[in-house]
């Protein structure tokens, strides 16, 4: 049997990417074996009545019997410009908290994958990797282009959401990324990198992020 991937996501007032491109290039995958993990970070009045009924109404049939929706307490934001580098991070973690799968994929909820994106990577990762990542195509307002994804892994070699990686062993967000300079992404793929975790890099593009202009 193939392994489960658990898909987590947060999001926050963007109900129209969430399931008009996140959720929809997850519907897409061919590889299908998967659970979607979506933790909303304290939506209130219409935008979250409008993420509950759109929930209900979902018409991806691959994600039907596999969705699960939160809506937890806001985090407490800084207000200075360190807030980006922990956006969502209450939310990521509660996601993984309820994650089952084999292998996590975090993505988004304003960019894309690839179709192929899990079966790329799953392929990866079972050559006997913990974590397998690969490079995104930049979508920037102005329109020009842009890939990103190198070896070797760390801060600043690759996107989020352009991974899969082993459930388990142990690392969660950390709001001491603000600290050590770091957004939280890249402060867990770094402590990660001096835990020992085993990476590998697939030089394709398996994930698609959409600059926000702010």
């Amino acid at each position: 049997m193939s392994d489960l991937v658990s898909v987590v996501m947060s999001t926050y007032n963007r109900n129209d990417l969430l399931f008009g491109r996140a959720l929809k290039s997850v519907a897409a995958q061919t590889y299908q074996n998967f659970e979607v993990h979506v933790v909303a970070d304290g939506m209130v009045g219409a935008e979250l009545k409008e993420l509950g009924k759109r929930t209900m109404e979902l018409d991806y049939t691959p994600l039907r019997g596999k969705f699960t929706l939160w809506n937890i307490p806001r985090q407490t934001y800084p207000d200075d410009a360190s807030k980006w580098s922990v956006l969502g991070m209450n939310a990521r973690n509660h996601a993984l908290d309820h994650a089952m799968g084999k292998w996590v994929a975090p993505l988004d909820d304003d960019d894309e994958w690839t179709p192929d994106h899990l079966e790329v990577l799953l392929n990866a990762a079972k050559g006997g990797f913990d974590f397998a990542y690969g490079m995104s195509q930049y979508h920037w307002p102005d329109g020009h282009p842009q890939t990103a994804g190198r070896w070797p892994p760390g801060y600043g070699a690759f996107c989020d959401g352009a991974q899969v990686y082993r459930n388990g062993m142990g690392y969660r967000y950390d709001p001491g990324c603000v600290e050590r300079g770091l957004p939280e992404d890249g402060d867990m793929w770094e402590r990660m990198v001096a835990g020992g975790v085993t990476f590998t890099f697939v030089p394709q593009i398996v994930h698609h992020y959409h600059v926000n202009p702010r």
